[in-house]
């Protein structure tokens, strides 16, 4: 993957975990707000990976 394509591909991931938190913030029930925080986790565990991927191919 180029460092364009991860770039746009992190920062959707990045649009949509921003995303989640605002549904948990609105929730007026509880799974709604659960699915909100996992939107939120999913995307900085995705972005870390996303950086992690690119150091392990720089130092390689």
């Amino acid at each position: 993957m180029s460092p364009t394509s991860s770039f746009a591909l992190g920062s959707l991931i990045g649009i949509l975990g921003i995303l989640g938190l605002f549904l948990a913030a609105r929730a007026h029930d509880p799974q709604m707000y659960v699915v909100g925080l996992v939107f939120a986790i999913f995307a900085v565990l995705f972005d870390f990976w996303l950086i992690k991927r690119w150091f392990d191919r720089k130092s390689s």
